[in-house]
């Protein structure tokens, strides 16, 4: 006699997870305990770690699924998370005092302006590890975390450079073609037809030749441009099989249509690119940065866009983000075009970014 498969009753179902969650409730009360210890305890660890997240972005730009998933993850290898409760970037005082509250095990580090200073690692002296979503390390002390014995992971193993390319060359066609400006007129019932710029054949200028810089040089040979290079570290091979020329940096500048910026921010690199740069540039380059604002002077890019020094800019990087009241945008010139720091922000990028981000935390914890 075969055996007969019952079909779940949805109301005993229902009851029956109730009941657990109530004995769960119960036993936590009794215990004057939170969920999270009595979690910790039924999966046989001593306690929750916890992980400040310093934006409350992370994992909310896909859907609801994809960052209940990210915190099912945490929560299922005993880590508990603290949110930055505001909008804003947090400060070294704003960490410290959350530390104070609860020590921190870990910080997953959202924004390229939260400050992780020597205070920070002076301060949290429980941290483990400090993650960041994304690449650039400029804004935490590193040379603190190494002596604290922190360590430092970021997302370099993931290939958003690819993504970010992407936007770098959707920057560049945009400036040239005056893309936004058609079709900002075109809304307001303007017929506008401007006349506009070729990309293709033109001179791509590229400072910084890493995995960012290559890949647009790749996409640059698409379009029968001809490659200058300004780098550190030239990798002979690369340059020679794409066709590019190494140059300086005056030699880049003076002969470049477009310069693209794609170095890391440091004590070398901050403000490369100032009024005698723009001097060197020709009236109808363009310059795009979708790298970190740091490395051009702001102030010097403004009156050199107002000035037509230049021809335009392409920023989806800034000082202190996200950008309120930033003159590059609140001037509102037509020369400008404008992105809020996506250079990442794509499905496929961020879904791979930010579970890396949280597997780099797990690992290390």
């Amino acid at each position: 006699m075969g055996l007969v498969k019952k079909e779940s009753d949805p109301i005993r179902l229902s009851e029956s997870i109730l009941s657990l969650v109530c004995q769960a409730v119960t036993a936590c009360w009794r215990q004057q305990d939170t969920p999270e210890r009595y979690y910790a305890r039924a999966k046989g660890l001593d306690s929750m770690k916890t992980v400040l997240i310093t934006s409350k972005e992370f994992g909310s730009q896909i859907d609801i699924e994809h960052r209940r998933n990210l915190e099912q993850y945490f929560f299922e290898n005993g880590w508990q998370i603290m949110w930055n409760a505001t909008e804003a970037a947090m400060t070294a005082g704003d960490i410290i005092q959350l530390n104070a509250r609860q020590l921190l095990d870990a910080i997953l580090v959202y924004s390229s302006s939260d400050e992780i200073s020597r205070e920070v690692f002076k301060h949290c002296r429980n941290l483990k590890v400090v993650s960041r979503h994304g690449v650039g390390i400029e804004n935490i002390d590193v040379s603190a975390a190494q002596q604290a014995g922190v360590q430092i992971k970021t997302t370099d193993k993931m290939p958003g450079y690819e993504t970010v390319a992407d936007l770098t060359f959707a920057l560049m066609l945009s400036l040239a073609r005056k893309v936004p400006q058609i079709d900002s007129n075109l809304r307001k019932n303007g017929w506008y037809r401007p006349i506009s710029s070729d990309v293709w054949g033109k001179t791509l200028g590229i400072f910084g030749l890493g995995r960012i810089g290559k890949a647009v040089a790749r996409r640059a040979k698409g379009f029968d441009m001809r490659i200058l290079v300004n780098t550190r570290h030239p990798d002979e091979a690369f340059v020679t099989a794409h066709g590019l020329s190494l140059c300086t940096k005056e030699e880049l500048l003076a002969e470049s249509d477009f310069v693209s910026l794609h170095c890391a921010l440091t004590a070398e690199t901050k403000h490369m690119i100032g009024a005698p740069e723009f001097g060197l540039m020709k009236p109808s380059a363009y310059l795009i940065n979708t790298a970190r604002a740091g490395l051009v002077c702001q102030r010097e890019l403004l009156a050199a866009l107002k000035s037509k020094k230049i021809a335009g800019a392409a920023v989806d990087v800034f000082e202190q983000e996200p950008a309120v009241n930033d003159p590059i945008i609140t001037e509102d010139l037509d020369n400008v075009v404008a992105t809020a720091h996506v250079g990442s922000y794509t499905v496929e990028s961020l879904r791979r970014m930010d579970f890396l981000v949280v597997q780099n935390i797990v690992a290390a914890g």
